[in-house]
């Protein structure tokens, strides 16, 4: 069964254009505080190699210091109008009260200052139309962001049902459950390869297909924002992905995803977590406005 372009033909095109003088798109990367030290900030060089990978330059949006708050939304904007794309990096907790809730003992650390940046750089992205792949927290972040809300822990807010180890102890390569989504969703046609993907497994109707992914997280979407709906989940029933509804004016860009798991450690092994930032990369070419080659601005 054919469910898509491969990850090499999705790479050839990017290349294709490279040959043309077009540039390759510029991905913003959200960046992470370190919370035992600071004024530290720093990324995971995991989510700098995906984006190379998949032929885009990457570009790690530092976070303003506190004393710029009051300026995060008109930095936010002119930070993405300068992107093609918007990677939503993993990290710490985010602070409860951002969807009207009470930090419970059981939230872990956050930073106040970069949760509201990310979300204005999010909210941002959404207006500007860029397209947008929330990892981990980042699907977290971009559901508060549009008006949803979270667990604030997974397993003391599902007391009564039994829920799957979704902080995982083995590497960050190792697949520790499924996750279902539709073949036709966002995410399904963003997984899908034509190639063979051991990982995947499609239901005899071909309408539903299971992914298996890693999980490092305590926290999760609890409550879908406005104009999202729920695209996966883990068997569960914890909610694993979230997509648009709708791609009218003035709503999210069409590739706009955001994933519970880590396809970033997954990508070495898993062709569907290449395939994923494929895809991406794929909706951040298309919207590469028209510049001039860099070799003609010297």
């Amino acid at each position: 069964m054919r469910l898509g372009l491969s990850c090499g033909a999705l790479r050839g095109e990017n290349e294709m254009r490279a040959a043309k003088g077009q540039e390759p798109p510029v991905v913003g990367i959200s960046i992470n505080v370190d919370s035992g030290r600071p004024g530290v900030q720093n990324i995971l060089e995991d989510y700098v190699e995906a984006v190379y990978n998949a032929r885009c330059t990457p570009f790690v949006v530092p976070l303003p210091g506190i004393e710029l708050r009051g300026s995060y939304q008109s930095l936010a904007s002119r930070a993405v109008s300068r992107l093609d794309g918007l990677l939503l990096s993993g990290g710490d907790d985010v602070d409860a009260r951002l969807y009207d809730d009470e930090n419970m003992p059981f939230n872990g650390a956050f930073s106040e200052e970069r949760d509201l940046f990310e979300i204005e750089l999010c909210r941002c992205a959404v207006r500007q139309r860029k397209p947008i792949l929330g990892i981990c927290r980042g699907v977290q972040v971009l559901n508060v962001a549009m008006g949803g809300s979270l667990f604030q822990d997974i397993e003391r807010q599902n007391a009564e049902k039994t829920v799957l180890m979704h902080s995982q102890r083995a590497p960050g390569y190792s697949c520790v459950h499924e996750i279902e989504c539709a073949v036709e969703s966002q995410i399904g046609r963003a997984l899908s390869d034509s190639g063979e993907s051991p990982e995947i497994s499609v239901s005899g109707d071909g309408l539903r297909m299971s992914v298996r992914v890693n999980s490092f997280h305590h926290q999760a979407v609890r409550c879908v924002a406005p104009g999202f709906k729920a695209s996966a989940y883990a068997p569960d029933g914890i909610i694993e992905a979230i997509e648009p509804t709708d791609y009218r004016d003035g709503v999210p860009h069409p590739f706009t995803i955001g994933v519970q798991w880590h396809p970033e450690r997954l990508r070495r092994h898993y062709r569907s977590a290449e395939r994923l930032f494929a895809q991406f990369a794929e909706a951040c070419t298309d919207n590469v406005p028209e510049r001039l080659p860099l070799r003609e601005l010297r």
